[in-house]
């Protein structure tokens, strides 16, 4: 058993994001898992059935870090801020590999938010890829329910006067198949869909407290109490998740360990909480 396995079978069965590095201290693969102990000690143990492309990955891996969150898809958020920022080589290389899933916005007008198999050259924009195709439909289908994007197929477009579905009144659709929301407004709540897709909650709900206040301000009390509603949903869904509670919300933190004659520094940047 290799050090690296061992250092594996030490981590937490808990939700989170894992960070592999080379022996230059390079960002070289930025994974999430459902279980930590079990989905980093896989990369170290037989390399049965695992891809060329995956061993290559292994054999450049010097050291591992983690990220513990409390669920699935708080780890799938993290893991797309990380590999936004970092862009590490294997994500890149690896991203073809059988398994991986996209978040997809097809084109406009009134574009909606589905999961993807592969990536396709159809003028959608593409998120990803990520690796659990469940966690990532379960994202999804937050975002859309969050700021009540449609998911029953229908055809959308400015004119059409469909009557709406069972969704539009149970407040989980805002019903664009019958004119029940204008482009601009539809297209609004897809940009915020998909920054709380790519940000986070903590971006989402700034901007949308930020938008709320304004139409007060401009009595549009109709849009206001919209975008309250977006407010509570994300708060709830917040109430399950979190990676760093703090009431700092710009802070520096500095680690320091030792280890024989050895004195290891880490450092964490937290930004907006």
């Amino acid at each position: 058993m290799n050090e690296l396995h061992r250092q594996a079978l030490a981590l937490p069965r808990q939700p989170g994001v894992y960070i592999m590095k080379d022996a230059q201290n390079n960002i070289i693969y930025i994974g999430k898992a459902k279980a930590l102990k079990n989905r980093v000690s896989q990369y170290f143990g037989s390399d049965a059935g695992q891809s060329e492309k995956v061993r290559r990955m292994v054999s450049k891996v010097e050291r591992f870090e983690y990220i513990v969150t409390d669920n699935e898809f708080e780890a799938l958020v993290l893991e797309c801020s990380l590999i936004k920022q970092y862009s590490p080589k294997y994500n890149i290389l690896l991203k073809d590999d059988k398994g991986y899933r996209y978040i997809r916005i097809s084109p406009p007008p009134f574009p909606q938010i589905s999961v993807a198999l592969q990536k396709r050259e159809d003028g959608s924009r593409y998120l990803g890829p990520y690796i659990s195709g469940y966690v990532v439909k379960e994202a999804v289908d937050e975002a859309n329910r969050i700021f009540q994007l449609p998911v029953c197929g229908r055809a959308l477009g400015a004119g059409r006067k469909e009557r709406p579905c069972l969704n539009f009144y149970i407040h989980r659709c805002c019903a664009p198949c019958s004119g029940k929301v204008s482009e601009e407004e539809y297209n609004e709540r897809v940009e915020q869909a998909i920054e709380f897709l790519t940000r986070g909650s903590v971006e989402v709900l700034s901007s949308l407290t930020r938008q709320m206040n304004e139409a007060a301000e401009n009595l549009e009390f109709e849009k206001a109490a919209r975008l309250r509603d977006r407010i509570n949903a994300i708060k709830k869904l917040g109430e399950k998740q979190k990676v760093v509670r703090s009431k700092v919300k710009n802070q520096d933190v500095i680690a320091l360990a030792r280890s024989g004659k050895g004195i290891f520094f880490e450092i964490f940047r937290f930004k907006k909480g």
